[in-house]
């Protein structure tokens, strides 16, 4: 009965007792996590493949193409797409994607090898075709893939970089296509 006693009077002071306000408990930190989609992943390592590719022809054009306003817009594309290049592998990366399985594939919007050894030992308007053809093509396809990225695409991050390629890709048509008239 003692203890019955005892258990009643703590219960009474316990409730009596005014508790002090607890502070609530810190917000838990958000992290956001990108939601890639099988879209966002093939997309980034198609133009990742076709970026380099490019950019082996690109590269030619100071020491060889025959009209400098053509050199001139291969630097500016060449430098455009390194940047790119380093936003896609970013993405693949954060993406957790694996090795990327259109490397050393020839697709539509990549010079060839052969394209890429004949740009290396032509010279003068020779050359000069074959960046005008290649870098067409290849702003042509990329311009289209992107489009299909814009369209189907999850992952902000991936998204926010196709709508920046699409606008780097008319720009640079329209530039190729008032200098290869």
């Amino acid at each position: 009965m003692r203890r019955l006693v005892l258990a009643a009077l703590m219960l009474a002071l316990c409730s009596c007792t005014p508790e002090a306000p607890q502070a609530p408990p810190p917000p838990k930190p958000v992290v956001a996590v990108a939601a890639y989609n099988p879209t966002d992943v093939a997309w980034a390592q198609l133009m990742a493949a076709m970026n380099e590719r490019v950019l082996k022809v690109l590269d030619l054009a100071p020491g060889r193409a025959a009209d400098p306003a053509l050199a001139e817009l291969a630097g500016s594309v060449g430098q455009g797409h390194r940047a790119e290049l380093a936003r896609l592998r970013a993405l693949l990366t954060s993406a957790k994607a694996g090795p990327n399985p259109h490397e050393g594939h020839d697709m539509p919007g990549m010079p060839t090898p052969i394209v890429i050894e004949a740009a290396a030992k032509a010279k003068g308007k020779a050359f000069d075709r074959l960046l005008v053809t290649s870098l067409k093509g290849h702003l042509d396809q990329s311009a289209m893939v992107t489009a299909s990225e814009q369209k189907a695409g999850a992952a902000e991050e991936a998204l926010d970089l196709a709508a920046d390629m699409t606008a780097a890709r008319t720009e640079q048509l329209a530039a190729l296509s008032g200098i290869a008239r």
